[in-house]
């Protein structure tokens, strides 16, 4: 075992130099997106409606509420939405399995957090406009007093406040990569964490090469904690002939580039009725789209919400992805994958690098399909490189994750079998 990292106390001051801090990020953010003008424009936007936030905070503190528990592990979600998705269902399962107690909320909004009265006095001075995240914060470290706490929630402006909170009772923040750190997304900027558990060395250099970075961390290739021994499948046959199309999120269905996309993947099914062809879903669409299609073609599927991705995979014998992190987990399981997208976005995952150009019309799709049953162990083989790339630990991403917290939470630091180094802050573009 590796010496754990010694979790310093926070000096006088740190509530207040951690705002000044977040406020100097929040412009360079908006600087790197804005003119002067609008970034001044949207920067006092957000430090109005933040300074309301704080004064209301402030103003009900007499209100709060005092009750109090302990738990092992408090793992907050990023919103009550996700909790009834239950991605992490099978590492909680693991750790309360292994006898420890784990609470599962959600982070609230601003106003729920005032209409519930969600709030604590913080040890040391904050600024108004960080005063109702710096409450809320206190309130759930002293709520649920975990000796542990896992958060789920990127570029949220309460865990800078979290690890102050925690830190000054000795105990440690770990955030958990819910996907790959890929996106451009402005919230994967915040990296203010005792540890961040990565997917793999893609996640970690795509950290690195931001910009911007917010916080210090120690970044831990974890590999990811939904992928179990499950997607240990073996290769299929390319006589099976089934296509698994992997949907993308409800905002992306709406954008007409993966709309063509979609509609490019039907077209393709219509004029070949001798491939069955299955939807997984994104967890949070209903695929409007592809329910009329399955509706109109007896070999379309759209498989059904409580079918795991798991048991999608070892269905079919080749894969169509468009922007989806799923795309990590089908690899994995050895089968080949098809890149195809007619929007202009970036390729964040590097599937051209690995699968070949991203397949854009019909004859292509097809010359695609014709290439994969030809030489189909090759495909699988490059599905393996890919899995590779993105993922550490393979199919023991959610055991080595249990491993790892247990680690963490007995005070014995990380095992020296797994990767990590320091990420320091990047505060200069």
């Amino acid at each position: 075992m590796a010496e754990p990292v010694r979790i310093d106390p926070p000096a006088a001051g740190a509530w207040a130099r951690k705002a000044r801090m977040l406020d100097r990020y929040r412009w360079r953010v908006l600087r790197e997106r804005h003119a002067w003008l609008g970034a001044a424009l949207r920067f006092g936007r957000e430090a109005l409606l933040d300074l309301i936030f704080g004064i209301r905070a402030h103003l009900g503190l007499s209100k709060a509420s005092r009750e109090s528990e302990s738990c092992d592990f408090l793992l907050l979600q990023g919103a009550p939405k996700v909790i009834p998705l239950q991605r992490k269902k099978h590492l909680i399962a693991a750790l309360r399995g292994a006898g420890h107690r784990l609470v599962e909320i959600a982070q609230e909004d601003p106003q729920a957090v005032i209409a519930g009265h969600l709030l604590a006095r913080p040890p040391q001075p904050v600024p108004l406009r960080y005063f109702g995240y710096a409450a809320y914060a206190e309130w759930l470290v002293g709520r649920y007093d975990p000796r542990l706490l896992i958060n789920d929630r990127n570029g949220s402006l309460c865990s800078p406040f979290l690890r102050l909170s925690l830190n000054r009772r000795d105990r440690p923040l770990v955030h958990l990569a819910h996907a790959t750190t890929l996106e451009s997304s402005r919230r994967l900027g915040m990296t203010d964490y005792d540890y961040y558990f990565l997917f793999g060395q893609s996640s970690l250099d795509a950290l690195r090469e931001r910009p911007l970075r917010f916080g210090d961390t120690r970044a831990v290739l974890s590999g990811s904690h939904m992928v179990d021994r499950a997607y240990d499948l073996p290769p299929a046959e390319a006589a099976l002939r089934t296509l698994l199309i992997l949907g993308v999120g409800p905002d992306k269905e709406k954008e007409d580039g993966y709309r063509r996309t979609y509609a490019l993947l039907r077209d393709w099914a219509a004029d070949n009725p001798h491939y069955r062809v299955l939807v997984k879903a994104h967890p949070r669409s209903q695929v409007p789209f592809w329910q009329e299609a399955a509706a109109q073609h007896a070999h379309i599927e759209v498989l059904p919400a409580g079918c795991s991705l798991a048991e999608a995979l070892g269905r079919a014998s080749v894969v169509v992805n468009i922007m989806s992190n799923a795309v990590v987990e089908a690899a994995l399981a050895r089968r080949p994958i098809v890149y195809c997208n007619l929007g202009g976005e970036r390729d964040i995952f590097a599937q051209e690098r690995f699968f070949g150009a991203a397949v854009s019309s019909l004859e292509g799709l097809r010359q695609r399909l014709l290439d994969i049953e030809r030489d189909y162990a090759r495909h699988v083989g490059q599905a393996r490189a890919f899995a590779h790339h993105h993922l550490a630990w393979g199919v023991e991403g959610l055991e080595t994750t249990h491993r790892l917290l247990e680690a963490l939470l007995a005070g014995a630091g990380l095992p020296g079998d797994v990767g990590h180094c320091e990420l320091p802050e990047r505060l200069c573009s």
